[in-house]
């Protein structure tokens, strides 16, 4: 998912969403408490574009392939990789945030209007009241208007 997010943002010049990427593809990597030379190298590459003097040290000082970085192709990802199977939608009542749900990332809106109103905190803020209008967003948000 890192690999497809930064090579998406650098497209786009959306520096720091990539950066902000490979900062949380760190954290992740360093609290397994060890890195392979493989994510190592794999890491190297995509950070050269924004430290280049910087990872062609580490790219020499940890032997991770021949030539430069900047010569390396960029690394492949592979999309059925990168699909979640599930997502958080937010639940709101009214525009304001009632519940946060975890649900199939496929999930139809009915299926989802369902979860939200099943929500405790969502089900007592529109107990009693007519639904006036229910929004999907799919994989987003559902909003629930009751009066």
């Amino acid at each position: 998912k890192a690999i497809k997010k930064v090579s998406e943002d650098t497209e786009v010049l959306k520096f720091n969403t990539a950066i902000a990427a490979l900062m949380t593809l760190m954290n992740q990597v360093t609290s397994k408490g060890s890195i392979s030379k493989e994510e190592l190298r794999i890491f190297t590459i995509l950070l050269n574009p924004f430290a280049p003097h910087v990872t062609e040290e580490v790219w020499a000082a940890n032997a991770l392939g021949e030539g430069l970085v900047a010569q390396q192709p960029w690394p492949a990802f592979d999309e059925a990789k990168c699909k979640d199977d599930t997502v958080e939608i937010v639940v709101q009542v009214g525009g304001k945030v009632r519940a946060r749900l975890t649900v199939a990332a496929d999930i139809s809106k009915e299926d989802a209007l369902a979860a939200a109103k099943a929500e405790p905190k969502v089900a007592a803020e529109i107990a009693g009241k007519s639904i006036v209008k229910e929004i999907y967003v799919p994989g987003k948000l559902v909003n629930i208007v009751a009066r």
